[in-house]
């Protein structure tokens, strides 16, 4: 009778040991995501060696540099606590706004007013959310709907091409390294910056994590959630600086894809989606893992609809292991 008691309890421990093995590892979202790629990189190299190629790294970090500049301005957004479904919308008009701009003024001023545009469009949204005060999922969803409206209207359903002007992103640094990929990993370490060593960075977090707490000790709850909303716009437009760039072309459809997309790159992040858990390492982690998964599909000459079936289940094992985390918190 004694040794089943002990067998039990024995049983017991291990099954403890074991859940708090697997928190540890898993509250450790970077790191998680680093062996998780090292894993993916040698199970892919193995069925194709091309895999690990120079060139074909370069080629992962170049195609998720865009959805990557996305990702930290919808992971500020939604570590205040709120979220942002006008990312796709939003990337469309400012396409067209920055195709029509470009073939009639300098480059500079276009620029200016395009990233300028998208902090104005960010800021109505932060203001549009804490002045009706419903959820900000709802609110951004129908905001999603009247600017892809707002896309069709000024394009008049075609698309606008930049005319061989700004091509500046298709270009490398020294022949080697895409101008995209810079400007990425130059934003990551801006907010890196932001989210370590700022009042404005830390104070998001408090928010996000406990609203009304932070608004009694006298944060200005609505005012910081409007200017996160404000800062994701300027990096909207930035984003679609890159893209259009890149693509030459704006269709009234161009950002439609983004939204899921860096969703699902950021909740790998570990960007909590309740708000106030997330790290600059993170994002950058979620949409290189992201853009990993997607290049092996790729690469192994999976059936490319399979795309998002993946996407699916990786928001899914995401918000999964998010929910792990929280239980044991």
């Amino acid at each position: 009778m004694n040794e089943k008691k002990s067998d039990t309890i024995k049983g017991r421990l291990s099954n403890r040991s074991l859940k708090r093995t697997f928190s540890t590892i898993f509250k450790n979202q970077s790191v998680f995501l680093i062996i998780l790629m090292v894993i993916i990189g040698i199970v892919v190299s193995l069925i194709n060696p091309r895999f690990l190629a120079i060139q074909n790294l370069f080629n992962i970090i170049l195609q998720v540099s865009v959805t990557g500049i996305i990702c930290i301005g919808m992971g500020t957004v939604l570590i205040s606590g709120n979220f942002d479904l006008t990312v796709g919308p939003q990337i469309s008009i400012l396409g067209i706004v920055m195709a029509l701009l470009v073939t009639r003024y300098s480059i500079v001023l276009t620029i200016v007013l395009v990233i300028a545009l998208g902090l104005i469009i960010g800021g109505v949204n932060g203001f549009l959310v804490t002045w009706i005060k419903a959820h900000s999922f709802i609110v951004t969803l129908a905001l999603s709907t009247v600017y892809t409206g707002v896309a069709l209207l000024i394009s008049g359903g075609k698309y606008t091409s930049l005319g061989g002007k700004f091509s500046f992103f298709i270009g490398k640094l020294f022949n080697v390294i895409p101008w995209p990929t810079i400007a990425f990993v130059i934003l990551i370490i801006g907010i890196f910056v932001v989210y370590r060593y700022t009042k404005f960075g830390r104070l998001l977090f408090a928010i996000g994590g406990n609203a009304d707490a932070a608004y009694l000790s006298g944060v200005k709850v609505k005012l910081y959630k409007i200017l996160a909303f404000t800062l994701a716009g300027g990096l909207y437009g930035i984003a679609t600086l890159v893209l259009i760039s890149q693509l030459g072309v704006a269709y009234p459809s161009t950002g439609n894809a983004y939204t899921l997309t860096a969703l699902a790159a950021i909740v790998i992040g570990g960007v909590a989606l309740q708000g106030g858990k997330g790290s600059a390492i993170g994002i950058f982690l979620g949409a290189i893992m992201f853009g990993l998964i997607n290049n092996s599909l790729i690469v192994t000459g999976v059936n490319p609809f399979w795309r998002d079936v993946a996407l699916g289940l990786i928001i899914l094992l995401a918000v999964m292991f998010s929910g792990i985390i929280s239980e044991d918190d």
